[in-house]
């Protein structure tokens, strides 16, 4: 029978380059990725909008912009599709990205045919404070 000997110093050298370059898969992708977290939302219809959001919306209905307002501890998302007559928008989805210690929210929405769609959205989200800032995508269904 033959002894095998073999280097204890470069078993351990191995072992360590391994976790290296597999920490390095791991770490250095989640260093440039942002991490953001979904938001869940109901959409509501007009009956179940509180009349101060419907109030508030006067202002904004000609402007195309997303708002967070903060009501009964409750945050809303409302979103108002501009003076674009030809569209209705549809919400895709809403995520939070942490950004320099501020929370962004983005907003991203649907403009569509307008019978298949709305001129303004409101959702109420799981959220229980308000963003530092929100960000309106929009994309147009061809």
């Amino acid at each position: 029978m033959k002894k095998v000997n073999f280097n204890i110093k470069g078993v351990i050298y191995g072992v360590i380059v391994m976790v290296l370059i597999i920490g390095g898969f791991i770490v250095i992708p989640n260093m440039f990725m942002e991490q953001s977290k979904p938001v869940d939302y109901t959409i509501l219809q007009r009956e179940a909008i509180p009349e101060k959001i419907l109030d508030m919306m006067d202002k904004y209905v000609n402007e195309e912009r997303a708002l967070a307002v903060k009501l009964n501890n409750k945050i809303y998302v409302v979103v108002t599709r501009g003076n674009d007559k030809n569209h209705g928008i549809e919400m895709d989805k809403i995520d939070v990205v942490k950004q320099d210690d501020k929370n962004i929210m983005r907003v991203k929405v649907v403009y569509k045919d307008k019978e298949k769609s709305y001129p303004y959205i409101v959702v109420e989200t799981n959220l229980n404070e308000l963003p530092d800032s929100i960000e309106l995508n929009t994309s147009v269904e061809d």
